[in-house]
């Protein structure tokens, strides 16, 4: 900055009620759009304080300078050659210095490969904050994310909802900007209702308080927690604890200026219905927080955010009483419809429902997921008849009123109707488990059959949608296989199923008969071992052990884990760093190696003590690695592997492995063929990082 005059720097742009969706995302996106404009302009280098409501989005920035320094500049000119003529300056030249303003007196000249060229050095000066934001606002503006432009009057302008204020002011100035035909001043408007009239701002440090006078808490975060504090302690006078969705909460932020919690109730006789139905209903129709009782059931009770004090609060919560009462009479309706039958009755009609078009229906699904589901019972030792009644029940809710009405009731609609139609706790439980995880993190399925019909309902879908050649690229995964994957993973590992993936992808692939256009098996093995790659290092796993581990080209999940814990505690030893060395340069080594090498090391051509005393420490080691390999010991195989170290380091030291006679140099290279393989009977250790092993075993 050319000078040490900063101050704050404030733009709000107001307009019309913005959809909720979009009110964070564009303050955000107008935040960093000007916060980089700042930055390279050297005038600022501190985050903004972001402020968002339906009617405004703004960003105040501190401690920005004035001005930009003075800059010193070098244009190039024509050639030398082409400058001068007889001495004096060529058109080619004058046209030059015209649009620099500059004389023949302020030229230099530099050498370059392709000859010498005149050169103009001068001393620029820095742009004010004015001419840096008149610039970038419009741009910024124009790139904020929004999902459609809207016209309005007769103004050409395009913005998501109509513009009609906006305000930039550096410390009590105004900035001179102008955009969407907008002119800048130092006015901002309060509550829509409280307080309607201009306010006029003197500061832009006074701007959070003077909304708070004029009815609006402008600051998102500082707006969200005071609704989640009046929700709360209105809940505590109801004796309920409310529903606090996160998403609700932030929906509701973003449709709010000036927040008022307000209860209300409704008739206990919709109690009836499952509480799920009418929470999604109070929370994805109205907004509302359902509140619970002390027991976890729903409380006949609601609580909704207002954007104003009204003088006759009566009033907005007999209008919220009326709007859901017809929605949950629709529901008991849809409730009493759905009563009439048996869960397993809809069953024929899933062969009417689409899974994907070339898949064919959700009944063709079902049939796969029970060719699978049989598999992996026989492999789980999970009683068969009970996976099969899950499977065969599992998407019948589908066909359900209420899940025709409100889609994100599946699965636990059919909760209720399989526990009404009395069947046994583990497929009742099936029903809306076998839909978990739900999203990352979120709580797996519990018994062992809904975590059969879960792995068979996620590998179906996998390998079919991979068996068309509809691999996810980049953001697009219609179909979730991404968290199908995840979820595959995470129910094998934390549940303890020994299972192997291709095997398990083999059963669904055959279910599928010759339904598939591109079964690609090492496509989906790759894809699925990627995500199980993922979710291993979410879960604390060193990225160079996870790839050691998976070099090895295991399939069973819970293997890799073992293995896993086995690298992990290998690495904290003195031999780590010493043997991945080694085991990466005997790597290296061998795979210039063009003889086919022996089998065997013939004893009799080991000459020096360093290689007789390693290939006799590998005589007596490899029959103990060997045997806890086959018993999955890992940790053993690792801690006897660890003996390794020193008499690989000495042979290392005084062996000459490519020695001139042939004879010495294949059998010292089948020794090494021998000790590389035994080190890595676990993991690749050649691929573990020294550096991060040596920090490890510190």
């Amino acid at each position: 900055m050319s000078d040490s005059t900063v101050s704050d720097l404030l733009i709000e742009l107001g307009c019309e009620e913005l959809p909720a969706g979009s009110v964070m995302p564009m303050a955000q996106h107008l935040g960093k759009s000007l916060g980089e404009v700042l930055s390279k302009a050297d005038l600022c280098s501190t985050a903004p304080t972001v402020f968002a409501t339906p009617r405004r989005i703004a960003v105040l920035f501190s401690g920005v300078g004035a001005q930009q320094a003075q800059m010193e500049v070098e244009r190039r000119g024509p050639a030398k050659a082409a400058a001068f003529k007889d001495g004096e300056p060529t058109k080619a030249l004058q046209g030059f210095l015209r649009s620099a303003n500059a004389s023949v007196e302020q030229l230099t000249t530099i050498e370059t490969p392709k000859g010498e060229w005149v050169v103009l050095k001068q001393t620029q000066a820095g742009k004010t904050l004015s001419e840096v934001v008149a610039k970038a606002l419009p741009d910024a503006i124009k790139n904020l994310p929004m999902p459609k432009r809207m016209k309005w009057g007769a103004h050409p302008h395009e913005f998501l909802r109509p513009v009609v204020w906006l305000l930039a002011m550096y410390g009590s100035d105004v900035i001179d900007v102008e955009v969407l035909g907008l002119k800048s001043g130092n006015k901002t408007r309060g509550h829509r209702f409280h307080a309607p009239d201009e306010i006029t701002v003197s500061a832009p440090s006074d701007y959070e308080a003077a909304l708070q006078k004029a009815y609006v808490m402008a600051e998102p975060a500082k707006r969200r927690a005071n609704i989640k504090s009046q929700v709360e302690a209105l809940a505590e006078t109801l004796k309920g604890t409310p529903v606090l969705d996160e998403e609700l909460i932030d929906e509701v932020n973003a449709l709010v200026e000036w927040p008022v919690a307000c209860a209300g109730k409704f008739d206990e006789e919709f109690l009836e219905i499952p509480k799920e139905a009418l929470i999604q209903t109070m929370q994805e129709n109205q907004r509302y927080f359902a509140l619970l009782d002390s027991k976890g059931e729903l409380h006949p009770a609601f609580i909704t955010i207002a954007n104003l004090e009204s003088r006759n609060p009566e009033v907005v919560i007999d209008g919220n009483e009326r709007v859901i009462r017809p929605r949950f009479a629709d529901t008991m309706f849809f409730w009493n419809q759905d009563k009439k039958v048996s869960l397993a009755s809809h069953q024929e009609q899933l062969s009417r429902l689409l899974f994907q078009e070339k898949l064919g229906s959700v009944a063709d699904k079902v049939a796969r997921m029970g060719t699978v589901g049989d598999w992996l019972g026989g492999q789980l030792s999970v009683n068969k008849s009970d996976i099969s009644t899950a499977v065969n029940l599992c998407k019948c809710d589908l066909n359900t009123e209420i899940v025709k009405e409100l889609p994100k009731m599946q699965g636990i609609c059919g909760r209720y109707y399989a526990l009404r139609d009395k069947h046994n706790a583990s497929v009742v439980e099936a029903m809306e488990q076998h839909y978990f995880p739900k999203q990352a993190g979120g709580a797996l399925p519990g018994s062992d059959v809904s975590q059969v019909v879960s792995l068979a309902d996620k590998t179906d879908t996998l390998v079919g949608i991979f068996g068309l050649g509809m691999v996810p690229t980049g953001a697009k995964d219609p179909f979730a296989l991404r968290r199908a994957c995840i979820g595959i993973a995470r129910i094998i590992v934390e549940q303890e199923h020994d299972i192997d993936l291709v095997e398990l992808l083999e059963s669904s692939q055959a279910s599928y008969g010759n339904r598939l256009e591109k079964p690609d098996m090492q496509a989906m093995l790759g894809y699925l071992i990627e995500r199980l790659r993922g979710y291993l290092s979410e879960r604390g796993n060193a990225a160079d052990a996870i790839d050691a581990v998976l070099a090895k080209q295991i399939t069973r999940p819970l293997d890799i884990v073992s293995r896993l814990e086995a690298i992990e505690a290998f690495r904290k030893t003195d031999a780590a760093v010493s043997l991945a060395a080694a085991s990466k340069r005997m790597g290296n080594i061998l795979k210039k190696v063009d003889e086919v090498l022996p089998e065997y090391v013939d004893p009799a051509l080991l000459k020096e003590p360093a290689e007789k005393d390693l290939f006799k420490l590998l005589e007596a080691v490899q029959p103990s690695i060997e045997e806890a390999m086959s018993r999955r010991d890992y940790a053993s195989s690792m801690r006897d592997t660890a003996q390794l170290k020193v008499p690989v380091d000495t042979f290392f030291d005084n062996v000459m492995v490519m020695d001139e006679d042939t004879a010495l140099r294949v059998n010292r290279l089948a020794l090494l063929k021998r000790i590389n393989a035994l080190c890595c009977s676990t993991a690749e250790l050649g691929l573990l990082r020294p550096e991060e092993l040596a920090s490890a075993s510190a």
